[in-house]
Formats: structure tokens, C-alpha cells, sequence
């Protein structure tokens, strides 16, 4: 038996030499530089694809099969070069791979340079480059898996990874479509020992460059550090203590950090955010997110912000700041919400916005598909006067548009005041309720509004509010589709106090009363010249318990006829600093092409009765309208003495001029129209006194003659 054992030692010693002493003729006799153009062949047939070897390639065979490599391009048949790389040099554990094990040395490259493009037809030089060939590939997969294979006695391999090392790396995006690059240079990617079950660290650096039409947008500094756990078994992999600076190189220096723990669990095809903190300047970020399903990126998650100040985070990141009328405004903001998704989708029914004192809640979604946003918010309260731009700006402003010089010629902007271009790709919906807003001091409660945009119409569903003692329910369009552009708007307000809210506005209130009105309206363009000269439509207006301030109409016309009976010629009366108070006031209006015409005009005032009809134009901002006071009683005993028989006489009062006159100048007594009323009625005064005289005397000759009696009265009342 001895015997025996020793002589089969001594064979294993024998087969072991052997395949040393082979392994060693191997390794010096054989040369695989010589079967690089085989290998280069072998690439285009088997797979379409150029591959030149132009460095040297050395191999080792045991224990470690190693392989080092130099000089490397690569690119698919007909294609732009896809990568080349300068040394890349792998050695395996022989010995161990027949364990089960994965031993490998460090593993190194060098100058790996990958070059992304996609060409003006939308090819891409990292696919093949036929639909046959991608067809092809894309199926052979599939037929492998159609037969189910039991791997239930299959061990996975255990990894152990000396270190990975890449360097000088530089990988580059090119899109001729959008004419944009993006770039990563001197990519750096480092670890420690990689080995199942194990902890080890790795570290990321790189340049980032992009540009638009060959001009640099962003220049960017990357670097993150984590530590990782393989779990190759389970298929779950962890990141934990992954840190993250990009630093932004613009005209300020903006600082992006970024700290997160994730799970990755390959077999229950799940990812887990627990939790993120990100912060840019001075604002700062966390939440957490989980994907239920990689294939779907079905997520859950959150986010929330630090609270910041507004302008403070503009300033950091080198932007204009907001100037607004208050200092204090958009010092205190943040955001809370919670989220749901996929790969089509991002939504939330969750959705908190604090601007100051402003409370805002509600929902908001986004189509990863279409680009299509909707948001839905409702708050509490909000002062718009502290987020406007300081008066002194805005009246600047406003002036330099007035004293324009088109302004001058057209009465009117010929400017556009709708950007066209800017309105035709969006694709949102949003909608805001608020308890109440206050805007240029005006108090404004139950705003609702809602608007859709969406491939060049824009839709005001509706936006209803209410303000002193009365509502105003709007809804309309802008459509931008085709030019001109056309805007259409509905309009209703019932019983607005129309001269509390001209108080606030102006200090004081030509006009009161409770407004109510119907209006609908279109017109074309994109200047306001343009809007004005091609306004169309009706409106129906009426206001009631009013007062008409510095025109007192009654005593105008009285003091018009005392001049007369003073002078013997017809003046108008000075205006007096006094009102006309009126019960009711309305008519129904037609717009054409700019111009506001009335035939119905009427108005029930103190003691006296109106109407009217005529025009207003407001392509040339002058008014010419025509209004007829009655006398309801006779208010001469009061204060005139002019005849009572004028009682009941409508009496013209003619509104003419520019939109630049006072109110009290633009509507007098129309005298040209007086004058002919008094004429004829002198007329008449005196043919009376005439009949009367020669009644007289025909009445007295034939007393003379016939004597007094009934005989001569009937007689003469036949005749006159």
C-alpha cells in the first residue's frame, strides 16, 4: 500500500511539473500580438465592430490570468470613434475561480475616452447601426430565456477586488439635434479592497463642461466619497455616508452639497432613499424616497425645505434680486410635501408653500411624458401691495410709456404687450383659491381662479371674487394659434359700491352707486393700439342710488335760463361745485371695431329724468353723446324764476371732447338746441297775444254793431 501511495504522489508530481514546465512554454512560446489581426476580424464579423490594437498586448497565465492592454479604439462599422483608451491591465486568480471565488488584482485604466453622439437624424454611435442588427441582439437574449433553468444549486461567486483605478478619464455627450455638449473631464474613480459582504470606500471626481451652439453654459466641479456594501448572494447593494460638492464656476462660486444612504436590492427590484440632504447656498433641502418597482419607477417619497430667505439664496447664486416695495417680503419662506410617481408621472395630493404670512395647500402633478404641469393651491390671506416694485419704479415706468412718442401719434401703444412666442409652448393648468388678497389697497375676498394653457390657448376659466358689497365673475381666452392673436372676455359684476372703491383708489369718486354690469368683448393682436381699434361686443350697465360729484344738471339749466332772462341772449351758466343724485342709471352698449354706441341711455335723477345716446370712441378718445333732462317738477319756484310752462320740456344737454377733459366740462346744456326751443316758443307766445288782441277787437266793433249778447260770443267763437 505504501508502495502504491508513493507512486501515485509521484505521479501527481510528474503532471504537476508538467503543467508548470507547460504552462512556461506556453507563456514564452506563444505571442498574442501576433493574432491581433485575427482578433480585429473576428470583432467586425461576430460583432460589427472596428477594433484597433495599436499597443503592445502581454498576458500572464498562472496563477493569475492576466491581461494588459494598449492603444485601444473602438467603434461600431461606419460609425463615429466611440472610445479609445490608453492602458487597461486585469489579472484573475486561477486557483480561486475553481472555488467559486472571484480574486482578482487591482485592476487599472488609463486614459479611457468615450464619445457619445447622436447625429442630426437622431442616430446614435453607441447602438448598431442597423435595425437587422439591433434586432438581432436585442432577440438572442430572449431566446435563451425561454426555457426556465433550475439555479437552485448554483453557489454565487464570492468577489474580492484588490482595487479599482481609473484615470484621466473623459467621457463626452455630443447632440447635433440641440446642438449641445456636455463634457466630464479628468474623471478619477478610485476604491478600496472590493469584497463581498465588505465595506469599502470609493471616491468620484471630475470636470463637468457644457455647451450650447459652441458657447460654455456651465462649468462644474464634481467630487462625492461613500462606502459600500456588495451583497451578491441577495442582491442587495447599500451606499452609506455618500457625501457629494459640486461647486458651479459662474460669476459667483455656487456650492452644491448633497448626503444621502440608499439600499438597492436588485432581487426585490427596489431602491431605498432613506433619507437626503441637499443644500445650495443658503438653501437647504431633505426627504427621502423609495422606488417600489425599477422596471416602472414606481416611487414614493418626500421633501421639504429649511426656511430661507428669498433674495438672500438669489444673491448667492449670483441672480438679480427681487426688488419689491417691502424689505421684509419673501424672508420667510419653505415647502413641504409629500410624493408619488413613475416614470410617466410625478404627482402630490400633499402640498405646503409658506410665502411670510401667506399660507398656501393643495396638489400639483407633471407628465414626465407630455411636459404637461397642474397645480392647485387655496390659502389664507396675502397682501400683494408688499410684492410689487417699488411706486417710484412703476410710475417711472408708466411715464416713459405715456410720453412715448407713438403713444403721442396713436393715442395708443403699437408696442406688443403679448409675448406671443413665449405663450405658445405651455402646457399647464393651475388654479388658486384665497380667503383674501389685498392689491393697491383695494380689500379683495373669495378670489377663485382657474386658467389651462395648452398648445397655444390659453383659457381663463374663471376668475370670481368679491369686494365692496358686490362680486365679479370673469372667464375668457387668448388664442395665440394662429395670428393675430384673438382675446375674448366675459364679464359680470352685481352691485359693486363703485365709489368706495374709486375713493380708495383716487381719494375721491366722480360717481357712486351700486354697479352692476354684463359685458362680452373680443378683439385681435398683440398691442394695445391693436386690442382697442378691433374691440367688439355688447354690455349691458346699470348703477342705482348714486351720485354724479361736480355736475349739478338742474341747477345748470336754471341758471342757463336766468342768463337768458337777464341778457336777452342764450349763455351757458358756469359750472357749480355741486352733484346730481340719481335712483337709477343704465342702458345696453354695442362695440364696433373700437367704437361704444348707446340709444337707450336713462337714468331716473333728483327731481328729474335723463336719457341719452351717442358715442364714445376709443381708438380717438373723444366722447359725443347726447342726454335730455325733463323736469319732474317744477323745481323753478325753488330756485329759478324762470316760466313754469317749461315744466315737463325735455332739455338737451350735449357731452362732447377728449377723454383728457374734466367731467364737468365735458356735458353742458346743449344751447344751440335751447335756443331753438325758446324760439319757437316765442313764436307761439306772440301769435296767441296777436289773436288775443284782434279777438279784442273784433269783440268790441260788433258790440258796437249788434249789441251785447250770446249771439255775438257765439259769433265770435266761431271765428277765432
Amino acid at each position: 500500500m505504501g508502495k502504491i501511495i508513493k507512486i501515485v504522489i509521484g505521479i501527481l508530481a510528474a503532471v504537476i511539473l508538467l503543467g508548470v514546465i507547460a504552462v512556461g512554454v506556453l507563456t514564452a512560446l506563444f505571442d498574442p500580438n501576433d493574432y491581433k489581426p485575427e482578433i480585429e476580424t473576428l470583432a467586425k464579423e461576430k460583432a460589427n465592430i472596428d477594433l484597433s490594437v495599436g499597443g503592445d498586448i502581454d498576458w500572464s497565465f498562472y496563477p493569475w490570468l492576466g491581461l494588459s492592454i494598449a492603444d485601444v479604439d473602438v467603434r461600431f462599422v461606419d460609425q463615429p470613434e466611440l472610445a479609445n483608451l490608453s492602458k487597461a491591465q486585469l489579472a484573475v486568480n486561477i486557483p480561486a475561480l475553481f472555488s467559486g471565488k472571484v480574486q482578482m488584482d487591482s485592476i487599472l485604466i488609463e486614459g479611457l475616452s468615450l464619445n457619445l453622439t447622436k447625429d442630426k437624424d437622431g442616430q446614435v454611435n453607441w447602438q448598431q447601426p442597423t435595425a437587422d442588427s439591433v434586432a438581432t441582439t436585442d432577440a438572442e437574449p430572449t431566446s435563451s430565456n425561454t426555457e426556465p433553468q433550475d439555479t437552485s444549486g448554483n453557489q454565487p461567486l464570492s468577489l474580492d477586488i484588490q482595487s479599482i483605478s481609473i484615470k484621466d478619464g473623459t467621457v463626452t455627450y455630443i447632440d447635433q439635434q440641440t446642438q449641445q455638449q456636455v463634457t466630464l473631464n479628468n474623471l478619477a474613480i478610485n476604491s478600496g479592497q472590493i469584497s463581498d459582504g465588505n465595506v469599502f470606500p470609493l471616491d468620484i471626481a471630475a470636470d463637468l463642461t457644457q455647451q450650447q451652439n459652441n458657447k460654455q453654459t456651465l462649468a462644474a466641479k464634481i467630487s462625492a466619497t461613500a462606502n459600500i456594501t456588495l451583497d451578491l448572494e441577495n442582491q442587495q447593494y447599500t451606499v452609506q455616508d455618500f457625501n457629494s460638492d459640486v461647486t458651479l464656476e459662474a460669476e459667483k462660486l455656487i456650492k452644491l452639497h448633497l448626503e444621502t444612504d440608499l439600499v438597492a436590492n436588485l432581487a426585490q427590484n427596489r431602491v431605498v432613499v432613506e433619507s437626503w440632504i441637499a443644500q445650495l447656498s443658503n438653501l437647504k433641502a431633505s426627504g427621502n424616497i423609495t422606488i417600489e418597482d425599477l422596471n416602472t419607477l414606481k416611487m414614493t417619497g418626500s421633501i421639504k425645505t429649511d426656511t430661507f430667505a428669498l433674495n438672500s439664496v438669489l444673491e448667492e447664486l449670483g441672480l438679480p434680486i427681487i426688488d419689491v416695495t417691502d424689505n421684509g417680503a419673501f424672508n420667510k419662506m419653505n415647502f413641504v410635501s409629500q410624493f408619488t410617481g413613475d416614470a410617466k408621472t410625478i404627482q402630490t395630493d400633499s402640498l405646503a408653500i409658506t410665502v411670510d404670512d401667506t399660507k398656501l395647500n393643495g396638489s400639483a402633478s407633471y407628465s414626465l411624458e407630455t411636459g404637461r404641469a397642474d397645480i392647485a393651491l387655496s390659502g389664507n390671506s396675502i397682501i400683494v401691495d408688499r410684492y410689487l416694485p417699488p411706486s417710484n419704479k412703476s410710475a417711472g415706468e408708466a411715464k416713459s410709456i405715456t410720453d412715448s412718442s407713438e403713444a403721442k401719434n396713436h393715442g395708443y401703444s403699437k408696442e406688443a404687450v403679448i409675448p406671443v412666442d413665449a405663450l405658445k409652448p405651455l402646457n399647464f393648468g393651475a388654479s388658486l383659491k384665497m380667503q383674501s388678497i389685498t392689491y393697491n389697497k383695494l380689500p379683495i375676498g373669495n378670489v377663485d381662479v382657474s386658467i389651462d394653457a395648452r398648445n397655444g390657448l390659453i383659457k381663463l376659466n374663471r376668475a370670481n371674487l368679491t369686494m365692496y358689497s358686490g362680486s365679479i365673475a370673469t372667464s375668457g381666452s387668448l388664442d395665440v394659434r394662429k395670428s393675430p392673436a384673438r382675446l375674448t372676455v366675459n364679464k359680470k359684476i352685481n352691485g359693486l359700491q363703485l365709489g368706495e372703491m374709486l375713493t380708495a383708489l383716487n381719494g375721491s369718486a366722480p360717481i357712486t352707486g351700486a354697479l352692476s354690469t354684463t359685458a362680452a368683448v373680443t378683439a385681435n393682436g398683440v398691442s394695445v393700439y391693436d386690442i382697442v381699434n378691433s374691440l367688439n361686443g355688447t354690455a349691458n350697465v346699470g348703477l342705482q342710488d348714486g351720485v354724479i360729484q361736480g355736475i349739478d344738471m338742474a341747477q345748470q339749466l336754471c341758471q342757463t335760463m336766468n342768463n337768458l332772462s337777464a341778457l336777452g341772449q342764450l349763455s351757458t351758466a358756469e359750472s357749480v361745485d355741486s352733484s346730481t343724485p340719481f335712483a337709477k342709471m343704465g342702458g345696453n352698449f354695442t362695440i364696433k371695431n373700437g367704437v361704444v354706441s348707446n340709444n337707450d341711455l336713462s337714468a331716473s335723477l333728483d327731481a328729474m329724468s335723463l336719457s341719452g345716446k351717442g358715442d364714445v370712441n376709443l381708438p380717438q378718445r373723444t366722447l359725443n353723446y347726447g342726454l335730455g333732462l325733463m323736469i319732474k317738477e317744477n323745481l323753478f319756484k325753488q330756485s329759478c324764476s324762470v316760466n313754469n310752462k317749461l315744466e315737463g320740456v325735455e332739455w338737451p344737454v350735449l357731452c362732447k371732447g377728449g377723454f383728457d377733459e374734466a367731467p364737468a366740462k365735458l356735458c353742458k346744456p346743449d344751447t344751440n338746441a335751447i335756443k331753438d326751443m325758446l324760439k319757437a316758443a316765442l313764436t307761439d307766445k306772440v301769435k296767441n297775444q296777436v289773436k288775443n288782441e284782434v279777438k279784442s277787437k273784433v269783440e268790441d266793433k260788433l258790440k258796437e254793431k249788434l249789441g251785447d249778447g250770446d249771439s255775438v260770443k257765439g259769433l265770435i267763437k266761431g271765428l277765432f
